[in-house]
């Protein structure tokens, strides 16, 4: 059965209120239209439907609910977004029974307590104390002001071996906490700090709480740079400075800078240039990606043009480049070239900043030329192509073989025929080759592809599975979501935007009442839950967004990117969804098992998956079609009218594969 709560939130939720406080919408019948927020464009290919508490983009493929809304725009995890509409809409989260083991640990939350108060100190240091003269002056050297010192938390790490250790000892933590978050540590000679001697950044999580720490020192010591640990509340691969104070700028460029160093970005920030952010010292990666997805879908990577930036930059396209096609779902359809469609959900671009200068001293000495480098920036793809096309002998042929190949690991992810058409004319031009071998050979390479972008899919999500999953539904305390303290007054709310009286739902004449599920996605995700080995034989059938229930997305969503064989950490979202598959009868119900499936299930599932695709396509093209009715510009008209031919394609594809397959009964 549906989540009562849930439901109770979108019933009081006017979808069309909430996201025209955002977008300018104008009415289309029964149905709202605007300018997609997701992606740039001068036609409106946004279509909100207000009686069905859904939104859909015709041209970038975003689509969602009240939930999805609230975490694409601001960032939210579905938790947060919860609390959120609980509050504007006054219904209460319900009292969950929470488990001894969700409680975090006493030492955990000791250990996060006690990275603030090191912050803090460090600070403290930093501005008044003796021995950080020389800190001082180097950041005045930089341009740095007291203001943003205290707006970034920059501090100094004193020369004293136990000088951080010995003051918060005495405020009552013991070692192991501190060693727990990674600022002290045991040597041959004893207990020491972790940091000395040391100019101190603190990391802080997209909420702003101090995770971990990264010191520049100013002498000849090694390493220049030096972070914390991994510890269980910091990952420097899933992690970006400066994002805490970037993400509501980030949404408001539309666009998000990444840079290498921390003073890369705290003087960008100084000089108004607050979008910008950086990865750490670490090649970008796909966790990082994913993380700044939740804010924008343009990310731009501003490297130095010498060897090293060059090779950053690389490493970080390779990275990008299967981390967008593994979030992408592929599709089949006739358009797709071998029968393959990846969606980018992100684009990447790239600044080359020439002259051999850091971006903190372009901003310092020439803000609009650092605006100029940032607004020059070009696509990925066609910066790898100039990189690859770049290093070609043009007397080998294997070196023309070689770049081709390597272009070909991009090309897999562009979607639009046309598109992929320019490149491959562009590649056989500076080549000198006959353009049907080009085309040929990228083709043939695009297969190998696809299955190295599965391995590293795999290979990523492998590397996850320590990710704290709780983090997702607790709140800064450590409370479980849901929690007596966390629910809210229901009498004490004010009305908000969008927010309906208790007493009014939606319109039963357009789509089922509130409580109705499903049971072609509860039949899917029970499957998946059950046995984990089914999931490969449905990935490049079905994605999240073929789900229209919030939760069956999310969990599909973390299933979909589960190597084979690996288990899950059945958390709090996990619990709810399991509880609702095992209802009413309360049998006990597989989990995370891993067996070979029986013969009947493989088709069955595959069947229904299939017929899941094939019913969100056939919604696809009525709603397209349904706008095709409607007064529409020129250029708006053949844009839909080539979305339903695309839809219709994939359907049909759709249609050749059931024929040969099992009917899911």
């Amino acid at each position: 059965m549906p989540d009562p709560t849930i439901d109770a939130i979108k019933s009081r939720i006017d979808l069309s209120e909430v996201i025209g406080a955002r977008v300018i919408l104008k009415r289309a019948g029964r149905l709202m239209k605007g300018l997609c927020p997701f992606h740039q464009e001068k036609s409106p290919s946004f279509v909100v439907y207000p009686d069905e508490g859904r939104y859909h983009c015709f041209g970038c493929g975003k689509s969602g609910d009240v939930f999805t809304w609230f975490q694409d725009t601001q960032g939210l995890d579905f938790a947060d977004t919860l609390k959120e509409l609980s509050r504007r809409t006054g219904v209460p989260l319900p009292e969950r029974t929470v488990k001894a083991d969700d409680t975090p640990a006493p030492e955990s939350q000791a250990a996060v307590q006690a990275l603030a108060e090191a912050s803090a100190q460090f600070t403290r240091q930093l501005l008044d104390g003796r021995d950080a003269g020389e800190a001082r002056a180097y950041l005045r050297r930089r341009g740095v002001t007291r203001s943003t010192i205290e707006q970034f938390g920059i501090g100094w790490a004193s020369d004293e071996w136990e000088g951080l250790t010995t003051a918060l000892v005495r405020r009552g933590f013991t070692f192991e906490q501190l060693e727990l978050a990674g600022l002290a540590m045991v040597t041959e000679h004893g207990r020491r700090d972790r940091f000395r001697s040391r100019v101190m950044f603190p990391i802080r999580d997209p909420n702003g709480q101090v995770r971990g720490f990264g010191g520049r020192t100013l002498g000849d010591g090694v390493p220049k740079y030096l972070n914390s640990p991994q510890t269980p509340f910091f990952d420097k691969s899933a992690t970006l400075f400066g994002l805490d104070l970037a993400k509501g700028p980030i949404r408001q460029a539309g666009q998000a800078v990444i840079v290498e160093g921390y003073m890369d970005v705290v003087l960008p920030h100084q000089e108004g240039f607050k979008n910008v952010i950086a990865s750490l010292g670490t090649a970008l990666t796909d966790r990082q990606i994913e993380l700044l997805r939740r804010y924008t879908r343009t990310i731009i990577l501003a490297l130095d043009s010498d060897a090293a930036g060059q090779a950053a930059t690389v490493r970080g396209l390779e990275v990008a480049r299967s981390a967008l096609g593994m979030s992408a779902r592929p599709a089949q359809g006739s358009i797709a070239r071998g029968g393959f469609l990846a969606t980018q959900n992100a684009q990447l671009r790239i600044a080359v900043l020439s002259g051999g200068k850091d971006p903190d001293e372009i901003v310092r000495e020439d803000p609009a030329r650092w605006k100029a480098l940032i607004d020059a920036s070009v696509p990925m793809m066609d910066h790898k192509i100039e990189l690859e096309l770049a290093a070609v002998s043009m007397d080998e042929p294997q070196s023309k073989l070689h770049a081709v190949r390597e272009i070909a690991k991009f090309l897999v992810l562009v979607p639009d025929p046309v598109e992929w058409s320019h490149y491959i004319d562009r590649i056989a031009q500076r080549l000198r080759l006959d353009l049907r071998a080009v085309q040929s050979e990228v083709t043939r390479a695009e297969g190998a592809v696809r299955q190295a972008m599965r391995l590293e899919s795999a290979r990523s999500a492998s590397q996850s599975q320590a990710r704290a999953t709780d983090a997702q539904l607790t709140d800064d305390g450590g409370r479980r979501v849901g929690s007596p303290s966390d629910a809210p007054p229901p009498e004490s709310q004010s009305p908000q935007p969008g927010v309906r009286p208790a007493t009014s739902g939606r319109n039963s004449q357009t789509q089922d009442p509130p409580g109705v599920e499903d049971p072609l996605e509860r039949f899917i995700v029970k499957e998946l839950i059950a046995n984990l080995r089914l999931i490969q034989h449905v990935r490049y059938i079905i994605g999240p967004d073929d789900f229209l229930q919030s939760e069956w997305r999310i969990v599909i969503e973390r299933l979909m990117v589960l190597p084979d064989g690996e288990t899950f950490v059945p958390d709090e979202m996990i619990g709810r969804v399991v509880d609702r598959l095992r209802a009413p009868a309360g049998r006990q119900m597989p989990l995370n098992v891993t067996r070979e499936a029986d013969a009947h299930q493989v088709p069955s599932l595959i069947a229904a998956a299939r017929r899941l695709r094939e019913r969100r396509l056939r919604e696809k093209i009525r709603d397209a079609q349904y706008l095709l009715q409607e007064e529409l510009p020129p250029d708006e008209r053949v844009f839909l009218q080539r979305q339903v031919e695309r839809l219709a394609s994939q359907l049909g594809r759709v249609h050749i594969d059931q024929s040969r397959g099992t009917a899911f009964a």
